[in-house]
């Protein structure tokens, strides 16, 4: 059974390149009552170099980085830092904003509990793909000045040799007070100076609508609450703890610039973005790190396991909701994770934009983690929960 299994991963990972396909797969499947473990790579990792995929390659984590945040925060409300109300402290109570700022964030910022931020119900937009004319959802497609849209604009301008607006090179700090009407001083300068932040999707706490510069400022908060920089207190309470000696805050967390050079690439359409010198630091608070399936899977379990130390019960993450708005294939949303539909089942975890998945599923006991390290719908993880299940019943 666990050759057949083996088998069956190896096949789902080698079928993801398919023509016009994703560029590589990284994969890692634990199912601990069956002391199961394989981990597979195929494809290459590096444009630059035709390097072959491995399976300890580091590959940045996009959104699945923000059960790192909503771990800091969770850490940093159970030690009193949010206040005698933790997670449920209004950005008004804290007082750890310049009023200019939260009058700016949101018509209602003053009520916005850090709660909400966690689930996704602040009442904020995206920076990444809404702006002021509307959100992702609206239209169908990411807003013309949403980030992503600038993003995508200026890649294809630089490769086509037009005058480079350096939007895609650009590196983003998230927030910067010294420069509060400056767009390109931070992610959160320019969520308030694009007049994005002024057109909200609702009140807080009405609706459900994901939003990255929500975690991009519980990030800052975490910062401003703990007087510690956060690739420092990730470092020293998450990834130390658990020996996570492959997972670093991009940018920010690395021994040397050369560092890079070895991570995965990212695919944007046919662009290599980390080969082409471009720039992904506009995740940072909602999902900068780099890490490994590896550390993705020791992270999640000790995430969901009350004996592991990170997390105690005052700050559990999965206090689940579902918000208005909330659409499949997310099932609840917690703080920071997700119960999500893979197939027929409901799994836990989060996944990322560039095609990465790391789940739980807790009717098998299999733990997934794997990036295909470009924009995929993720069905091949519902392919590997059915093997698990399959091959072990």
């Amino acid at each position: 059974m666990a050759d057949r299994l083996r088998d069956r991963i190896d096949a789902i990972a080698a079928a993801q390149l398919q023509p016009r396909g994703p560029r590589n797969c990284v994969l890692r499947v634990e199912v601990p009552s069956r002391e199961f473990e394989h981990a597979v790579a195929v494809g290459v990792a590096r444009a630059d170099s035709d390097r072959p995929a491995r399976v300890d390659d580091r590959f940045h984590v996009a959104s699945v980085g923000k059960t790192f945040t909503a771990v800091l925060a969770a850490r940093a409300a159970a030690a009193g830092y949010f206040g005698p109300t933790g997670v449920d402290s209004t950005l008004g109570e804290l007082g750890l904003l310049p009023s200019a700022l939260i009058a700016a964030l949101h018509p209602q910022a003053r009520d916005i509990t850090v709660r909400h931020l966690l689930t996704h119900t602040s009442g904020f937009k995206d920076m990444v793909t809404d702006d002021a004319s509307g959100t992702a959802e609206q239209l169908g497609a990411p807003a013309p000045d949403s980030m992503i849209a600038r993003y995508a604009r200026s890649v294809a301008a630089c490769r086509q040799g037009e005058p480079d607006d350096g939007f895609a090179r650009h590196r983003w700090s998230p927030w910067d007070a010294e420069q509060p009407t400056d767009p390109m001083a931070g992610i959160l300068n320019l969520f308030v100076a694009s007049g994005t932040a002024a057109t909200p999707v609702g009140a807080p706490g009405e609706r459900y609508h994901y939003s990255d510069t929500a975690f991009v400022l519980l990030g800052v908060l975490v910062e401003l609450a703990t007087g510690r920089r956060y690739h420092e207190l990730q470092r020293e309470q998450i990834l130390e703890p658990l020996g996570m000696s492959g997972t670093s805050m991009a940018y920010r967390d690395q021994a040397s610039s050369d560092a890079r050079a070895e991570e995965m690439d990212i695919w944007f359409g046919h662009v290599a973005l980390l080969s082409e010198g471009f720039d992904v630091s506009f995740d940072w608070g909602g999902g900068g790190q780099v890490s490994t399936v590896r550390d993705l899977i020791a992270f999640l379990r000790a995430v969901l396991d009350p004996m592991s130390g990170l997390l105690d019960d005052s700050c559990t993450l999965t206090q689940w909701c579902v918000p208005q708005g909330l659409t499949s294939p997310r099932r609840e949303v917690g703080l920071g994770l997700f119960r999500w539909e893979a197939g027929q089942r409901v799994v836990v975890g989060h996944a990322g934009a560039w095609g990465v998945r790391v789940f739980h599923d807790p009717s098998t006991d299999a733990w997934l983690a794997g990036t295909v390290n470009e924009r995929n719908d993720g069905t091949w993880m519902a392919d590997v929960f059915d093997a698990v299940k399959e091959e072990f019943r």
